[in-house]
């Protein structure tokens, strides 16, 4: 019962999120003409999703962020270039630093993660055709 306290929160706040990601998501890609204007306002509107649903669980149970972490950041690691290319912020690297910034050292750091990520066995340079 205590879990499925505050879920309505919880998906209100995912949505406005999600709606507001879609927005900046449509927006940029429109300004860059490089990108589908959907395809921008899905992928930040799924970043935006799980970051405002987070934010309202965030204070309730440790392991609930600890899954929204992983969310984001598979979200982050299928999706690297072209949120690198909405933003202009690399997602890995923000993702690696951050975690080091509150005592969450990754083994090798931001140069090892990045390597091992360029050799990925997925093409993440090009950009999937839906």
């Amino acid at each position: 019962m205590a879990y499925s306290s505050g879920a309505g929160l919880g998906g209100l706040a995912g949505l406005v999120g999600g709606a507001i990601g879609a927005y900046f998501g449509y927006n940029e890609a429109v300004a860059m003409n490089d990108m589908a204007p959907w395809m921008g306002a899905a992928i930040l509107g799924g970043v935006g999703f799980v970051v405002g649903s987070a934010g309202a669980f965030i204070l309730k149970s440790a392991m609930q962020f600890i899954i929204y972490i992983l969310l984001f950041a598979i979200l982050a690691f299928f999706f690297h270039n072209q949120i690198e290319a909405l933003t202009g912020i690399d997602p890995i690297v923000a993702f690696v630093e951050g975690m080091e910034r509150i005592g969450l050292k990754l083994p090798g750091g931001v140069e090892e993660t990045l390597l091992s990520i360029e050799n990925a066995p997925i093409d993440l340079e090009t950009p999937a055709d839906f």
